[in-house]
Parts: C-alpha cells; sequence; structure tokens
C-alpha cells in the first residue's frame, strides 16, 4: 500500500509565556482509496548543515513542554482509523510548564501511516510512511523576543566578469547568536559608483537558535546578478533587517569587455591573416630560365 496522507498546516511558529497552554488545528487527509491505520508523535529535533536540515538522533524532549490531544475521542500516541479520502482534524495542545526556561524549542509532530493498531511507536524506524508538521515554539516573557545575527560568510563569483558571460553569483551564511529564532530579512545592494544597479531580496528563511543557515534568493541556493553588465567597478552590499543589529558586509568586482576584446582582436588577426595571404598571392613569379 503506498503512502498518501497529506497534513496542514506544514509549519507553525509560536510564542508562549511560562505557564501558559496554547492548541493548534491539524487537518489530516487519507488521500487514498483505503482505509488506513494511523498513529501520532511529537519528537525534537536539532538543525542540521546550513540549509535548513534538521536532525532527530538522540534527542530527549524536554520535561517542561508538554505535548497532548485536545481531541476528546483520541490521545497522542493512540492508533486510529481513517477512512479513504477521509480528513480528521487533530487539536494538539502545547503547555510551557512555569519552570520552562527562556529559550527556543523544536518539535516536529507526525502523523504517520503504521499496520499495528495497537502499539505505540517511539521511533521514526518503525513508520511504514510518515508526514510532519513543525512546532517552533518560543516560550519568551514578550511577545516578540529579542534576536541577534550576524552576516558570518559573505562570497562572490567571479571576481572578474565579462560584459556578457557568466552571471554574478552570492552566497554566505547567516549566524544566529540569540536563543530565539529570526527569518533572514534583507538584501544585497549592487552598485555601480553611486547608482543603485540591481537590488537582490533575501529569501524569508528561519536561522535556528544559536545556529546559521545559507541564505537564499528565489528558493535557490545562491543569489544571481545575470548579465549584460556595463564595464567598471561594481560593489555588493548585504544587509539584513535592523532588529537583528547587524553590520553590513561589501565585496567589490569588476566587469571587462573581455568578450567584444577578444572577438575584435580575433577579427584583426583574421583580417591580418587575410591581407597577408592576399599580398603573396599577387606577388609575381620569378622568371626561370
Amino acid at each position: 500500500m503506498s503512502f498518501n496522507l497529506s497534513l496542514s498546516p506544514p509549519q507553525t511558529e509560536f510564542v508562549l509565556k511560562p505557564g501558559v497552554t496554547l492548541i493548534q488545528a491539524y487537518d489530516v487527509t487519507n488521500n487514498s482509496d483505503q482505509n488506513i491505520s494511523v498513529n501520532t508523535k511529537v519528537l525534537p529535533f536539532l538543525p542540521s548543515g546550513d540549509n535548513g536540515s534538521v536532525t532527530y538522533s538522540n534527542l530527549i524532549s524536554n520535561p517542561n513542554v508538554n505535548f497532548s490531544f485536545n481531541n476528546s475521542d483520541l490521545q497522542l500516541g493512540q492508533p486510529f482509523t481513517l477512512k479513504a479520502n477521509e480528513t480528521k482534524q487533530l487539536v494538539l495542545k502545547i503547555t510551557a510548564n512555569s519552570q520552562t526556561k527562556l529559550s527556543d524549542y523544536y518539535s516536529t509532530f507526525f502523523v504517520y501511516q503504521t499496520n499495528d493498531t495497537s502499539a505505540n511507536d517511539t521511533t521514526i524506524s518503525q513508520t511504514t510512511g510518515q508526514i510532519g508538521s513543525h512546532v517552533l515554539l518560543s516560550v519568551s516573557d514578550t511577545e516578540s523576543p529579542k534576536s541577534e545575527g550576524l552576516i558570518q560568510k559573505f562570497f562572490l563569483t567571479p571576481k572578474i566578469k565579462d560584459v556578457f558571460f557568466t552571471p554574478i553569483k552570492f552566497s554566505g551564511q547567516i549566524q544566529n547568536n540569540s536563543n530565539y529564532f529570526f527569518k533572514t530579512a534583507g538584501k544585497i545592494t549592487i552598485k555601480k559608483g553611486d547608482k543603485v544597479v540591481k537590488e537582490l531580496t533575501l529569501d524569508s528563511q528561519n536561522v535556528l537558535a544559536n545556529y546559521y543557515r545559507q541564505f537564499s534568493c528565489n528558493n535557490q541556493n545562491t543569489c544571481t546578478l545575470s548579465p549584460p553588465l556595463w564595464p567598471g567597478h561594481y560593489t555588493a552590499t548585504i544587509n539584513l533587517d535592523s532588529s537583528l543589529n547587524t553590520n553590513p558586509l561589501s565585496l567589490s568586482f569588476f566587469v571587462l569587455p573581455l568578450s567584444p576584446v577578444a572577438i575584435l582582436g580575433f577579427l584583426c588577426l583574421v583580417g591580418f591573416l587575410f591581407s597577408k595571404l592576399k599580398k603573396h598571392s599577387n606577388t609575381p613569379a620569378s622568371p626561370t630560365i
């Protein structure tokens, strides 16, 4: 039996005061034409790599943050049947008790298909198919916890380019130096002298607490400035939202008329060779004896 579940919303973000409970409704849908048995669980995660990946390995849930169902007919971790093409609403209740440390807590709410209608599975490997929704929980005394970022790396290639060929590619990493996640709101401004040539808007991506992430534009790994460009000296400056208290970083690159010069040089060479050949063919032959 193929896996064909959908879960909405795919991600939720909350700011919660210690000692407070909130609820979040999810819709899980069996998109197949057969009845299936499903189960639920919540697992903590940590960021992994610089592209938004996460890991669940050897992590223990925080005992001060509790997850349960608000459904009267169902408990978290209790198997239930989803009929063919049925949608069921699951209401997740999240409680941070008064002893919860002010910080971020990251988990994923999983709904998974299983052949076991009684066991309470606890590991991902026991599932036959699953779908999850990330829960980014910030436990804070204020509605807008303070975040602080750092532009950790900023690169561009190539630093010398042709006016027509090869785009300029920008890449780098944003570091989060706080206990709360933030989004990569910002832009890369490209100037020639004092004139703004192009502004590239960074994708709004979450940088998790005390971690880093590669920034991107247009859901690509790199931000790209495409030719043609006028020859000259350019600067590219990356700025993040002022609320993140980051310093901008700037890089320089040069645009040169490499291909026009190469083409002109080639034409001159062809013309020179042609004239030499023509001159040689017009030279009268020496008389013979």
